[in-house]
């Protein structure tokens, strides 16, 4: 009884592996095709900033990609490869494998999230901050990457930056829990990361590449495969007895 006990948890184990691989990140190609909505300025010189134009997997991105990360640089036409990790699956034991999540960690990723999600969206409001430019947001996102330190933020993108703050504060459960309402954003980072590498993105979509799309299909394959066999041999011993 107890044998049998076992393996239908294996049997369920398999199972609900199977149907949880499609939340494993995937690794996608990102390339910057050198368009931007707007620009941000401080006395070090002028940025792109807001919504950058790209290709994920060699398709045009019809969201467009923003821009976490004021250390690194990219030029026209850069490629590179990233890990896509959907901000709905992030918790305290994959926050590390971000470009900040050490150092931020999820209470920043909701703040980013936030503030990604207006900018995706078009809105210009939050709370009582009204007529929030793109440009302010991506300061905004870029600071608080920084851990507060980009020089040169306006007075609305200090203010945002404080709300956004003090509406996670150290609360983790809070930000895990927001940002698991954030099913539609994916973050793309950099593999390998380091400085000189591309920086880190966020993105509306990401279509499955064909080296995540063939190891899905076969580990899915595996997991059925496994789940057919060990069904039989039970079917078998019971025949049998």
């Amino acid at each position: 009884m107890k044998n049998r006990a076992i393996k239908l948890a294996a049997i369920a184990g398999s199972a609900l592996f199977c149907l949880g691989l499609p939340a494993i990140g995937q690794q996608v190609s990102v390339q910057f095709t050198g368009g931007y909505s707007t620009v941000w300025g401080n006395a070090s010189g002028t940025y792109g900033a807001g919504i950058y134009s790209a290709n994920i997997n060699g398709s045009p991105s019809a969201s467009g990609i923003i821009c976490d990360d004021f250390n690194d640089e990219i030029t026209s036409g850069e490629k590179w490869t990233a890990n896509a990790y959907q901000a709905s699956s992030l918790n305290s034991s994959n926050i590390g494998q971000t470009m900040f999540g050490n150092t931020i960690g999820l209470t920043g990723y909701a703040e980013l999230g936030t503030l990604v999600s207006m900018m995706f969206g078009n809105i210009s409001t939050y709370g009582s901050i009204t007529g929030i430019t793109q440009a302010e947001l991506s300061s905004a996102i870029w600071d608080i990457g920084l851990g507060g330190t980009l020089q040169g933020l306006d007075a609305k993108a200090t203010s945002l930056v404080a709300a956004v703050e003090a509406a996670f504060g150290a609360n983790t459960s809070k930000a895990q829990a927001y940002l698991a309402t954030l099913t539609n954003l994916w973050i793309l980072t950099p593999t390998p990361l380091g400085p000189g590498e591309p920086q880190e993105m966020w993105t509306v979509s990401v279509p499955e590449g064909g080296a995540a799309l063939m190891y899905l299909l076969l580990a899915g394959a595996s997991c059925f495969g496994a789940m057919f066999l060990q069904m039989r041999r039970q079917t078998a011993k019971q025949l049998a007895a």
